[in-house]
């Protein structure tokens, strides 16, 4: 794509991709605020409150899967405006959500079902079907924006600009719960989506200026609904699954987790069988979806296949840190959220922020050299989290809520340092990764290519929160079954201690796993070729 301001085009989209990210995670931190605002009885209003959190991330997912390769046919200028303008929209309906989009609401339901519906669930289901707008514009945006990269810049200058995609993008969700519990405490919920509407319409005139002219590049092929619509239902089939497979409760310290209900199998069972109908519909269209052939190259086949553990590794990391905390050190202080969320910061951010430099050294050193080193630092990091004893999430409640003892300050410093390890470790990665897959595929199937980085990574965090937290609650419940054999109810000072020892060994299994998994991609590792055959990056 001929022009002389790629730079300036690459902040400019970049700054929507934030947003987006950032309304990904923004609600989960006012929800309480939320139920309250509309008077839902929490009781009977937090299962469909939580539809804000997983129609978000469904449709985000969803739009990802097809909204690529309809930027490889209608250009990538006029579907990222597109999706602008969707976004605004969704956030529009988000915020207007307690007035006009409410009232339609009532209509809509009065007509199918009778009676007199709710004045707050129907502001409520306005809001969740606000956030599934927004969302369809936002999942959508991070593919074409990787797609734009392949198309502003030379295959030997594309892994720095998509390391400052992956670093914006992950920046984005990082901060969402931060950003939205601050806010909330300032201004009511609806400010939160009111805002989007002044910047979205801002970067829109901005972004539509920059680009008026550059070319809108289109290649004459047709869209594979077939495909388009299996993989979303795969997508929405095996998220619900894997989603649900955490909500499994227990009533006892010793109880036997379930490790799926009947609706999760059930929506696991359709998300695997609408993913093989997707592979056989793309084994045989004429102009695919997502062309097949791209795993016959080992280095997509290879990036491909670490996404999915790089995904499942992050997600071994966010798992990680609120169980330690939570269960061993936060136990009578109340302050285990605020503690899990200082502590993961040490994990996320330097995970975003290193995708810049991972961009910057695969640009010298090339793929496979970029990516074990990163891979390498993440066993540091994870090999380090297995060392975590007890008393230190005492210290780091200690240090983090009144200052702490030097030694609670050292303890505190030996956690850290592991997460720290293993968040740039994963952050080195995603440029390398994401510019394999971009370099790898032709012009018109960018798009694509781009999404499908970003899905193989959704796919292994979905993946691993369901497995490490079914084998998280298993484990927990089995070691305390043992280690409480005989000891009697009364024994309050015995029966902590062994809370504490068992959660203890349950995250230390959980960083042994992340570990043996890093250790596994390093071996795939090995195969990619450094450079592909042009010599490019």
């Amino acid at each position: 794509m001929p022009t002389t301001r790629p730079g300036v085009i690459l902040t400019l989209i970049c700054l929507p991709v934030f947003i987006g990210a950032l309304d990904l995670t923004i609600i989960s931190a006012v929800l309480p605020a939320v139920i309250a605002d509309l008077k839902i009885p929490a009781q009977t209003g937090l299962d469909d409150a939580a539809w804000a959190v997983n129609g978000y991330l469904l449709a985000y997912a969803a739009s990802m899967t097809f909204m690529g390769r309809v930027s490889d046919i209608w250009g990538r200028k006029r579907v990222y405006l597109l999706c602008l303008i969707i976004f605004f929209a969704g956030s529009w309906l988000a915020a207007a959500s307690g007035g006009a989009p409410a009232q339609l609401m009532g209509r809509i339901t009065r007509l199918i079902f009778g009676g007199r519906p709710d004045a707050g669930q129907m502001a409520l289901y306005a809001l969740i079907a606000g956030r599934v707008v927004q969302a369809f514009g936002a999942g959508a945006m991070v593919p074409v924006s990787m797609a734009f990269v392949g198309d502003l810049y030379p295959a030997e200058r594309r892994a720095l600009p998509l390391g400052i995609v992956g670093a914006v993008d992950t920046a984005g969700w990082v901060l969402g719960h931060l950003y939205g519990g601050i806010m909330v405490q300032f201004f009511p919920w609806p400010f939160l989506f009111w805002i989007n509407l002044p910047v979205v319409a801002v970067m829109l005139g901005l972004i539509g200026w920059v680009l008026r002219g550059v070319p809108a590049i289109t290649h004459n092929v047709r869209l594979d609904w077939p495909g388009a619509i299996t993989i979303s239902l795969a997508l929405v089939g095996l998220n619900l699954g894997l989603g649900s497979a955490e909500s499994s409760t227990t009533t006892s310290l010793t109880d036997q987790p379930a490790p799926f209900s009947p609706g999760a199998l059930v929506s696991l069972v359709f998300g695997i069988v609408c993913l093989g109908l997707f592979l056989w519909i793309e084994s045989r269209t004429a102009e695919p979806l997502l062309n097949l052939s791209f795993f016959r190259d080992r280095n997509l086949s290879t990036a491909s296949t670490l996404n999915f553990m790089i995904g499942f590794c992050l997600m071994a990391g966010l798992v990680s840190v609120p169980l330690f905390i939570n269960i061993v050190g936060a136990q009578s202080s109340g302050q285990g959220a605020l503690v899990s969320g200082y502590l993961l910061s040490a994990f996320t951010v330097p995970m975003a922020l290193a995708a810049i430099p991972g961009g910057w050294l695969t640009d010298r050193a090339g793929y496979r050299a970029t990516t074990l080193v990163g891979l390498a630092a993440a066993l540091v990091g994870f090999g380090l989290m297995t060392q975590w004893r007890p008393e230190m999430a005492g210290q780091a409640v200690a240090v983090i809520i009144g200052g702490g003892s030097p030694e609670d300050q050292t303890g505190i410093l030996q956690m850290i340092v592991g997460l720290l390890g293993s968040g740039i470790g994963l952050g080195l990665t995603i440029a390398p990764i994401g510019t394999v897959v971009i370099n790898g595929v032709s012009d018109s199937e960018r798009g694509t290519a781009s999404a499908l980085v970003i899905i193989l990574r959704l796919i292994g965090m979905s993946v691993s929160v369901s497995a490490l937290t079914a084998y998280g609650l298993r484990r927990f419940n089995t070691l305390n079954a043992e280690w409480l054999a005989g000891v009697p109810i009364t024994e309050a000072a015995r029966i902590f201690e062994v809370v504490r020892e068992a959660a203890t060994r349950v995250t230390v299994e959980i960083a042994l796993i992340a570990a043996g998994v890093c250790a596994a991609a390093i071996a795939i590792a090995t195969l990619m070729r450094t450079r592909p055959a042009g010599g490019a990056q």
